[in-house]
């Protein structure tokens, strides 16, 4: 499942169960009621230091027209899109923040299709073009749920940032590869392929791929991967084990690598078990920082096997 900053979409669904779930704020997420946008100088200060601390940070989401209590997400508070449009609010970004965000989204939500009950996600991403310097002429980070000003240190360090790698998790394949085998087990396969969107060559990675809520029969068949790499198997407990590879070859900017293959088989009679419970996490580190994953497995599977 993909993590709630990094949707490729939001709607008015996924807001509301923002507050249905009472989402906690954090170094990723941050809700704000109307009053976070104004045409005063002093609202648009803040809302260039809480965007510029996103993009400096590890990226994220602000909410505008969600009210926060205890910061969890409490209830609606509505922006009057007639009155705060999108292009207002990309304007007031692009002009008190120096330099520009690249991948920076705006995704304007109503409810019940009225202008009048607009939400706004500004989605930020960690920027390449770091550090990002706000309208006040200062640096800010996210800090747990707020945006602090940035040592010296850490601003230096935010220059080098274009020239890193930038690893994530582009996506886990199934496959069916042998069914019934012996008459006894079905086969699958799970690939995972991951892609440098940096500008740097990265050759130190590991990735770790954990099944959750796998019955006892199940059992891994091969431990190296298709570079014949050697895949670590570990089971945790009766019911979760872990693969893991080391970086076998390096990533270059903008390339595409499949890094595991596993197989492994599982017993027809256990199959419902399967479906109902398996889950799938994979978690992915490198110097730079790290990626997560996670997926319902056996509703895939079950998928495969009801065609």
């Amino acid at each position: 499942m993909t993590e709630l900053h990094k949707l490729k979409t939001y709607d008015i669904n996924t807001v509301e169960s923002f507050i249905f779930n009472e989402i906690e704020e954090s170094i990723h997420i941050e809700f704000k009621a109307a009053g976070a946008l104004s045409k005063t100088d002093s609202i648009k200060k803040e809302v260039s230091k809480d965007v510029s601390a996103f993009a400096n940070s590890d990226g994220g989401i602000i909410i505008y027209g969600i009210e926060e209590k205890n910061h969890k997400a409490h209830k609606f508070s509505f922006i009057d899109g007639n009155e705060f449009t999108k292009e207002w609010l990309e304007q007031i970004i692009s002009s008190t923040i120096n330099r520009n965000i690249p991948g920076l989204k705006i995704f304007p939500i109503r409810k019940q299709n009225e202008i009048k009950k607009t939400i706004y996600v500004v989605q930020i991403p960690s920027s390449i073009e770091a550090p990002h310097i706000c309208k006040d002429k200062r640096y800010y980070k996210r800090y747990n749920f707020e945006s602090v000003a940035m040592e010296e240190y850490e601003i230096r360090e935010l220059y080098g940032r274009r020239v890193r790698s930038k690893l994530v998790l582009d996506k886990t394949t199934l496959t069916k590869t042998k069914e019934n085998a012996n008459e006894e087990e079905i086969q699958y396969g799970i690939e995972v392929d991951i892609y440098n969107e940096g500008e740097k060559m990265e050759e130190n990675y590991k990735v770790n791929v954990y099944f959750i809520n796998s019955p006892k029969s199940m059992r891994v068949l091969q431990h190296k991967n298709k570079s014949n790499s050697l895949i670590n198997f570990t089971r945790i407990d009766n019911n979760k084990f872990k693969a893991s590879v080391n970086g076998f070859s390096p990533i270059y900017p903008n390339e595409l690598l499949n890094v595991v293959r596993i197989d492994f088989t599982v017993h027809p009679m256990d199959l419902p078990q399967v479906f109902d419970n398996l889950k799938l996490e994979v978690r992915l580190y490198y110097p730079n920082g790290e990626d997560y994953l996670e997926s319902n497995l056996g509703k895939t599977i079950k998928e495969f096997e009801e065609g």
